[in-house]
């Protein structure tokens, strides 16, 4: 399993690909990525676990690796789609199955943090924030073994 940033929504979100292709190095001992580095260079792609975190009924999975340049290519995808729609979730979780959603006891379930925030006041901070949260290492203090999910809600 691994960690997932996702874009959720009442209405279908289109996927989204760079115009070109670009390099992926990926040096697991030296712990870096390289990509190209153009803005351009993420991609979002169709997001059918959804259901196991909200109840938004369509999603799209980011594919990146954080610039400024990226998030605003995001901002402006944000705001494309809450031109269809009342409001979208950003969501960065812990992929689990789907199976094992309904197995957590409450001790267990993941702590979901949630804000909500209007588009007028969204920023590349908030995006950079909610993209790099920690979801293991600094759990909710008051359930130390929970894992902590984090959802920005984004309302036109």
């Amino acid at each position: 399993m691994s960690v997932c940033t996702f874009i959720a929504s009442d209405r279908p979100l289109r996927e989204a690909a760079p115009q070109k292709e670009y390099p992926l190095c990926i040096n697991i001992d030296e712990g870096t990525v390289y990509d190209g580095g153009a803005d351009d260079n993420f991609y979002l792609r169709n997001f059918r676990d959804v259901p196991c975190y909200t109840d938004k009924k369509y999603g799209v999975c980011l594919n990146w690796q954080y610039t400024d340049g990226r998030a605003k290519k995001i901002l402006e995808y944000i705001q494309d789609a809450l031109e269809h729609g009342a409001a979208i979730e950003i969501w960065h979780v812990w992929l689990m199955d789907y199976w094992l959603m309904d197995y957590y006891e409450y001790e267990e379930s993941p702590v979901i943090q949630k804000c909500t925030v209007s588009f007028s006041d969204l920023t590349i901070d908030d995006i950079k924030e909610i993209d790099s949260a920690e979801i293991w290492n600094k759990p909710d203090k008051r359930n130390p073994d929970r894992p902590s999910f984090y959802c920005l809600v984004v309302e036109q």
